[in-house]
């Protein structure tokens, strides 16, 4: 600003003298030099407010930096934040496959889960009725008290996404098991899939692994039906992967066959005298 007043001055005074020294100044020549000193402090004025606002839109650039600096600082925590639960998910997730892999080691191939005698007439004919209403997509074994879903019809392709359809069955099912001939039994829900390797990127996105696809397609099944008001503390879900065939996977036909969904209602208790724990206690 001191700068610029004595450049202004400065100026004047020349255009001043520069007169003086040509001779005699005539009024109409003064005129014009005071309309060019007013023109000059006009500007002089000018760029002293722009550099006011200059000097105002530095400063809130700075407060804007100053701010930016703490929300990075603040996302940086949250991501620290979110790498350790992600380290701790990933160590909830290799117990639980742990568990798995145990209960698995301890049962034969090729045998079923659960061997049961049966369940009562009341129960039996509520589930011979569901089934023959979704013949489609269930199948009802009435000695072992063993309900199949297909895979195929119950999600969608290389996913745990249950279709509408099957929600909607699930739902039903649900209400059978809720009622006063089902109160005395419990479910495990038992994923399974064929031997086909999974290799569509979007698919290994979610489940690396045979074995994550069964495990998550029966946790997906349980969810619907915890949804539809079953209590957890009377449900279970393993997965299996392409270890527990119903038949070779040699063909279409019989791949699809191995990629199902069963449900096992056994008398209640029936899950924690085996070892496997229930959705509640396994989160404890």
């Amino acid at each position: 600003m001191e700068t610029t007043r004595r450049w202004a001055l400065g100026l004047g005074m020349t255009i001043v003298l520069g007169a003086g020294l040509s001779g005699c100044v005539t009024m109409e020549e003064r005129d014009r030099l005071l309309m060019a000193n007013r023109s000059l402090q006009a500007e002089k004025a000018q760029l002293e407010a722009n550099l006011d606002d200059a000097r105002s839109l530095a400063d809130g650039m700075r407060t804007k930096v100053s701010a930016y600096e703490g929300s990075l600082s603040d996302k940086e925590r949250l991501i620290g934040n979110l790498q350790e639960e992600n380290e701790s998910l990933d160590q909830q997730v290799a117990q639980a496959r742990r568990i798995v892999e145990d209960t698995l080691a301890k049962i034969p191939l090729n045998k079923p889960l659960i061997m049961n005698q049966g369940l009562p007439p009341e129960l039996d004919e509520a589930l011979r009725a569901f089934s023959a209403e979704n013949s489609q997509s269930v199948t009802y074994d009435q000695q072992r008290g063993m309900l199949k879903w297909s895979s195929d019809l119950l999600f969608v392709t290389g996913s745990d996404v249950a279709k509408a359809p099957a929600i909607e069955s699930l739902k039903r099912f649900t209400e059978i098991l809720n009622s006063s001939a089902g109160d005395p039994f419990e479910v495990m829900v038992v994923g399974h899939t064929d031997n086909r390797p999974i290799v569509r990127e979007r698919t290994l996105e979610h489940h690396p692994t045979n074995w994550h696809l069964s495990a998550h397609r029966a946790i997906a099944v349980g969810k619907v039906m915890l949804e539809a008001g079953y209590d957890p503390q009377r449900i279970s879900v393993v997965g299996c992967g392409e270890h527990r065939p119903l038949t070779e996977n040699n063909s279409e036909s019989n791949m699809a066959q191995n990629r199902r969904v069963d449900i096992y209602i056994v008398p209640r208790g029936t899950l924690v005298a085996t070892g496997i724990t229930t959705s509640r206690e396994a989160t404890k």
